[in-house]
This record gives C-alpha cells, sequence and structure tokens, in this order.
C-alpha cells in the first residue's frame, strides 16, 4: 500500500475505468447465478495492475475475498462484513433496496482486517 491515500484512490478509479467492460459483464453474468451483491477486489491479492477488457478471466469460484476478483452475493458472510465496513466509514447501507438495482458496487480491499477499503459504483 503505498502511503499517499490519493494515488491509491487514482490507481483504483483508473482500474474501474479501464476495465469497466470487464467488470460490467462479470457483475451482470454473477448477478443471473447469485442475485443481488458487491464485486470485490482484494488488492493483496491481484497480481497484474489491470486486466485486459477482452480477456475473459473466470473469478466465479467460492464468494470469497481471499480471491483477487469476487462476486459477492447478498446472503453471504462476506456481504454483510463489508456492508457493515461501509456503513460504518460512509454512512451508506448498501442493504437498502433504492437506484441501487441497476449499478453495483466494486469494493477495494487494501488491508486484511478491510479497514482499508474504498468503494465506487458501476452503473449499468
Amino acid at each position: 500500500m503505498s502511503s499517499n491515500p490519493s494515488l491509491d484512490k487514482r490507481k483504483n478509479k483508473s482500474f474501474v475505468i479501464n476495465n469497466k467492460r470487464f467488470l460490467k459483464q462479470y457483475a451482470l453474468k454473477n448477478h443471473e447465478i447469485f442475485g443481488r451483491g458487491i464485486i470485490v477486489v482484494n488488492l493483496l491479492l491481484l497480481k497484474t495492475d489491470l486486466i485486459k477488457d477482452n480477456d475473459e478471466l473466470e473469478y466465479d469460484l467460492e464468494p470469497t475475498v481471499h480471491q483477487p476478483i469476487s462476486y459477492i452475493p447478498q446472503k453471504n458472510f462476506w456481504f454483510k462484513m463489508i456492508g457493515l465496513k461501509i456503513k460504518k466509514k460512509y454512512s451508506i447501507d448498501i442493504k437498502e433496496k433504492s437506484d441501487r438495482d441497476r449499478e453495483f458496487l466494486v469494493v477495494f480491499i487494501k488491508d486484511a482486517s478491510i479497514e482499508h477499503f474504498s468503494i465506487y459504483s458501476l452503473k449499468l
């Protein structure tokens, strides 16, 4: 993790922008299978800086934060844990049904305790 938090935010934002096609396809595919959820990018496990947009990477094993990229469905334990952390840090309740049906959250985890993270929304 770099010492400059604004540098981390720029990298995360550019990751979402550069890979939004892949992330949208990944989110929609998993949404059809698992239902509503969030995409988690674990920066501790992600080996590459960027995923090439045309790559069809398969990160759909078991939904857990212990993978580089994973889709966490709403009924999963990690969804509840991340939801509590987001509610505490940003005062956003991700369980609320609002306009979130047309967007997915991308959560970047920066440490093992899930204390340092950033969130972005990915509109469909």
